[in-house]
């Protein structure tokens, strides 16, 4: 079981999720801390599972993948291989960004990214209308992005 966090503890992950600090010392600056106690309380934040990875988020856009879709489907049954293979093959597939197992219409929503509205069709049709147990694929596609956010409210 993780300890308590503490108000540093809470204000360092809030510093790393916004992105904002450049460096470890720009980091411990904004907590009030020295950077070698910002360094061991991120390696024990890793340790205790409250920071899964670290990562750099690149704009999709200036790497040419300027259509976003959410796409729901819907599964023909739902026994243990068609769901293990189902979700295999999406865990292998770099077009989809996120895959949610979800209620209501559908079994599951994707967030897809692709170059352009013929590369999504091509995947839609060529990949995921080709899943076995696939039966239905429902898609949206995003307009314009109003909100996207990773980070999470904890201070």
């Amino acid at each position: 079981m993780p300890e308590q966090l503490d108000s540093y503890d809470l204000r360092l992950l809030d510093a790393l999720q916004t992105g904002d600090a450049k460096s470890l010392s720009e980091v411990a600056e904004k907590v009030s801390l020295s950077a070698s106690q910002c360094s061991r309380r991120i390696s024990r934040l890793k340790e205790q599972g409250y920071i899964r990875s670290q990562v750099t988020l690149l704009n999709p856009q200036a790497l040419g993948l300027d259509v976003e879709a959410f796409i729901t489907i819907q599964l023909e049954k739902h026994d243990e291989q068609t769901t293990h293979t189902f979700n295999s093959t999406i865990n292998a597939l770099d077009t989809i960004l996120e895959c949610h197992a979800i209620t209501g219409d559908g079994d599951y929503l994707l967030k897809v990214v692709a170059p352009n509205r013929q590369a999504l069709t091509d995947f839609i049709m060529n990949q995921l209308m080709n899943l076995p147990g696939v039966s239905q694929v429902k898609t949206a596609l995003a307009l314009s992005s109003i909100k996207s956010s990773t980070r999470l409210p904890i201070v």
